[in-house]
């Protein structure tokens, strides 16, 4: 059984999306999170975090725009989390990779 770190700071992701990141991790895959207005500069190059994904995470690229429409991954984004994120002005997405 491995034993993961504890990190004092964490990025958390809502539960409906484990399944979709899990399945990216387990393919050696980076992740990505959109966050939003107050998250915004929340979470810093280069630093890592704990998840409730059962992992560590380094922050390793960091995209910042103020328009959903600009959005890099906006074709691939869900319906709901769209409607989701509709409302906010400034967004941040964060590709995180795996730290083991």
């Amino acid at each position: 059984m491995k034993i993961y770190k504890l990190s004092r700071l964490n990025i958390d992701f809502p539960i409906d999306e484990h399944d979709d990141l899990l399945r990216r991790i387990k393919l050696n895959k980076n992740i990505y999170t959109t966050r939003v207005s107050e998250e915004c500069g929340k979470y810093k190059l280069g630093d890592t975090y704990g998840s409730n994904l059962g992992f560590d995470l380094k922050v390793i690229n960091i995209e910042l725009f103020n328009n959903l429409e600009e959005h890099p991954f906006l074709d691939e984004l869900s319906e709901k989390q769209i409607d989701e994120l509709y409302d906010f002005d400034r967004f941040e997405l964060i590709e995180l990779e795996v730290q083991k």
